[in-house]
Formats: C-alpha cells, sequence, structure tokens
C-alpha cells in the first residue's frame, strides 16, 4: 500500500515568501498574464452574478429553433474549453518559470522568462495538452459537479509531469500520459491539496474586495505555493520509486 507523507501546507507557504523576499517585483513580472486573466475572470463573474440578481441577464425566445440552439450551446461549449486551454497555457508557462527559479533561486527571472513556453517550440504541443484536460475535465463535470471538481485535483500535477519531459527533452507515447501521471500521484493527496486551496479563501476575499488589486499580490504567492506543493510531492514520489 502506498504511504501518504504530509505536506505540510504552512511550510509551502514560507517557501514561496522565502522565494519572493526583495524580489516581488520579479514575481509580479512571471505572473503577469495569470494576475490578469485572474482579474477579467472575476470582473465577468461579478458582472454576471449582478446581472443575474438584477434581472438584466437576457433570456432566449421559447420560439427558437431547437436546431439553433443546440448548435450555439456546443459553439459555446468548445468556445469556453479552448479560452480555459489558453489560460492554462499561460499558467502553465509561469508555473514553469517558477520551477526554474526554485532550482536557482539566486538568479531573478525577467518577464522573457515566463514565456518559455514559445521559445522553446512546444507551443501547440503543450496547447494540445491543455485542450485534453479541459475537455475531460468538461466530460466528468456532465457526470455530476462533484467528479469533476475532484478531476481537477486529480489532474492537478499535469503541468509538472509535462516540464519533466520538456527539462529532460523527452516526451510521452500519448498526451494522456501526463495526465495519468497527475491521477497516479495525486492519489490520497486530493484532500491535501484542496485544504491548501482553502487556506487561500481570505486572500480570496481580499482580492474581491479590493476589485481585483488584491490579486496582485495573492497569484504570484498563490502560484508559487502551488509549485512548491509539487516539488515536495514529486520528490517524495520519486523517493518511493527509488525505496521499491
Amino acid at each position: 500500500m502506498k504511504s501518504v507523507e504530509p505536506i505540510s501546507i504552512s511550510g509551502v507557504k514560507r517557501e514561496a515568501r522565502a522565494l519572493y523576499h526583495g524580489r516581488f517585483k520579479a514575481a509580479i513580472k512571471i505572473n503577469l498574464i495569470p494576475i490578469v486573466t485572474t482579474v477579467l475572470t472575476m470582473l465577468a463573474t461579478a458582472i454576471l452574478v449582478y446581472s443575474i440578481f438584477t434581472n438584466l441577464s437576457v433570456t432566449s425566445d421559447v420560439s427558437v429553433d431547437n436546431t439553433d440552439s443546440s448548435s450555439t450551446q456546443i459553439y459555446s461549449v468548445l468556445r469556453s474549453i479552448l479560452s480555459d486551454a489558453v489560460q492554462l497555457l499561460f499558467l502553465w508557462t509561469s508555473s514553469w518559470t517558477l520551477i526554474d527559479w526554485y532550482e536557482n533561486p539566486k538568479a531573478t527571472p525577467s518577464l522573457r522568462d515566463s514565456f518559455q513556453i514559445f521559445r522553446r517550440g512546444n507551443v501547440w504541443h503543450t496547447l494540445l495538452l491543455a485542450i485534453v484536460q479541459n475537455m475531460l475535465l468538461f466530460l466528468w463535470t456532465l457526470v455530476f459537479i462533484v467528479p469533476g471538481i475532484i478531476k481537477i485535483f486529480s489532474y492537478s500535477q499535469t503541468y509538472f509531469a509535462y516540464k519533466i519531459d520538456i527539462e529532460n527533452h523527452a516526451r510521452q507515447p500519448q498526451l494522456t500520459d501526463y495526465i495519468t501521471v497527475s491521477r497516479r500521484i495525486m492519489a490520497g493527496r486530493k484532500w491535501e491539496l484542496f485544504l491548501l486551496e482553502l487556506s487561500f479563501i481570505g486572500w480570496h476575499l481580499l482580492g474581491i474586495l479590493t476589485a481585483g488589486v488584491a490579486y496582485i499580490y495573492v497569484v504570484p504567492y498563490l502560484n508559487a505555493t502551488r509549485v512548491a506543493y509539487s516539488r515536495h510531492l514529486f520528490t517524495l514520489a520519486m523517493t518511493e520509486s527509488v525505496a521499491k
């Protein structure tokens, strides 16, 4: 049976703060796009909620042709999956820069470093992986919302597994293999990661109350904490693998 050594939430947060200490401008630079997308998503959600509660949302006419309605829904789903995949792609490349920074903490990365996904020529392969992951998450959500949420945590380490192959100039036979690695390494860890994400609820509330301004600090802090957690996770997994 697989042993699950707990990873300290306060410990990975402390590592994130230590990484950024005295160099928070660099942290903002490499997380610039995730910051912007987070703020825009928050504002869009706020507008949607406001329109619903003030009865400003447009309701569809019951006489609309069913075929047109179905086509519109399919197009909306595909557009949403592609949009989420693009956002995920930019989050991954920022996280990869953080991985490099953790490996070499004395070096200060630049904004250019956060676009490594484009400079290394693997952007289309990475985008396809992001699309596949989001498509699978969407299908799980159709089953029921809870399985969909669980799968978000199961697939959360895909970016790190893929980064390892990038560094070793390797590639898995199938894109879903990276998702499989994430599922295996997150076995018994999903609740732990959920608690880590939950520990940032106060920071998210601050971001909402400040109309997104606080996310300039929150997003870099959250992303660095996630990467610190992933590093411990894969280190433990490799240690267990060698022990066997």
